[in-house]
C-alpha cells in the first residue's frame, strides 16, 4: 500500500511540476486567424501563453515500453508572482501499479502537499495530509522528480513545435466551446537542432533522451493565440509515449495555501513506519 501510494504522490507531483516548472520570458503574442501560416501561428501561441499568469489544464498521459503507465488529472497552476498549484490525480498506473482516483495535491515552492488515504493516516497520527520535498518524493518512489522539474510550461513545449518544417493547418474545430484552428504537424531532432539554446534543451528533456526519432504534434489554438489543446505523440526506442493536455480558465485568478501545519505529517513517517522500506 506505502509503496502503491508513493507512486501516486510520485505521479501527482510529476503531472503537477512538469507543467508548472520554468517561466518563458517572451514578447506578446498577436492575435491569430486562419491567413495566419501555421508556423508563425505556433510561434505567436507560445508568445502569448509566455504572458499569462495562471491557467487549468486537463491532462491524460501514458507510455508503453520501460516505463509504462497512464494517468489522467487536472490542474490549476500560477506562475506569477510566484509558482503555486492544486491540482487531483483522477486516475493512475504506473509500471503495473493502480492508484485509486481522487488523490489531490499542492505544490508551494519545493514543497508537496499530499491527501493522505485514510487506510494510512494511522501511520501519520490521524493526520490528513502528508508533506514531501520534491527530493524526498523522489527517493520514496523511485521517479526522478528533480530531472521532471526542469520542464517547461506550455509556452516552452509550444516553442518547440517552431521547429518543425511540416506543420500545417488542419481545419476549424471547437474545444470546450471555444473556436480553434486546428495545426498539426512533426519535429525531428535534426529540426530541433536548428531552435534557440533554451527549446532546444527543451526537446532534448521531454523527447530526445528517450530515444525519440520523431515527434508528432496537434495544435488546437484560438483566436486570442492561446493554446486550448496539445496532442503528442512519440515513438522511441524504449517504447512510446503520448499526451493530451486541454488548457483553459486562462489569467484566472484563484488562491491555494498549505494545509493547516496540525493536520500536515513529515513524508518520513511513512516511510519509518516500514522500517524504510517500501511495501506493496
Amino acid at each position: 500500500m506505502v509503496r502503491r501510494y508513493a507512486v501516486g504522490t510520485a505521479a501527482g507531483a510529476a503531472l503537477i511540476v512538469s507543467l508548472a516548472g520554468c517561466q518563458n520570458d517572451a514578447g506578446d503574442g498577436k492575435q491569430s486567424d486562419a491567413k495566419v501560416p501555421a508556423a508563425q501561428a505556433i510561434s505567436l501561441a507560445s508568445q502569448k501563453t509566455a504572458t499569462i499568469d495562471s491557467y487549468k489544464v486537463a491532462v491524460t498521459a501514458g507510455s508503453t515500453g520501460q516505463a509504462t503507465g497512464k494517468l489522467h488529472g487536472t490542474i490549476q497552476i500560477r506562475l506569477k508572482p510566484d509558482l503555486a498549484a492544486t491540482g487531483s490525480l483522477d486516475s493512475a498506473s504506473i509500471m503495473g501499479q493502480t492508484v485509486p482516483g481522487g488523490e489531490r495535491a499542492i505544490l508551494l515552492g519545493d514543497s508537496f502537499y499530499a491527501k493522505v488515504p485514510q487506510q494510512l493516516s494511522q501511520f501519520t497520527g490521524g493526520k490528513p495530509w502528508v508533506k514531501f520535498s520534491i527530493s524526498q518524493a523522489s527517493q520514496q518512489s523511485g521517479v526522478n522528480l528533480d530531472s521532471i522539474i526542469k520542464r517547461a510550461n506550455p509556452a516552452e513545449q509550444t516553442k518547440i513545435f517552431t521547429g518543425s518544417k511540416d506543420a500545417r493547418r488542419v481545419g476549424t474545430e471547437s474545444i470546450d466551446g471555444v473556436k480553434t484552428t486546428h495545426y498539426a504537424g512533426t519535429l525531428t531532432p535534426e529540426e530541433a537542432g536548428k531552435l534557440d539554446p533554451k527549446a532546444k534543451q527543451a526537446f532534448k528533456q521531454f523527447y530526445q533522451r528517450s530515444g525519440a526519432n520523431k515527434v508528432t504534434f496537434d495544435l488546437w489554438v484560438g483566436k486570442d493565440s492561446l493554446p486550448r489543446k496539445l496532442v503528442t505523440k512519440v515513438a522511441a526506442d524504449k517504447g512510446t509515449a503520448s499526451s493530451t493536455m486541454i488548457f483553459s480558465d486562462y489569467n484566472k485568478s484563484f488562491s491555494v495555501s498549505a494545509p493547516p501545519a496540525s493536520e500536515v505529517a513529515d513524508g518520513n513517517q511513512l516511510k519509518n513506519a516500514f522500517g524504510g522500506q517500501s511495501h506493496p
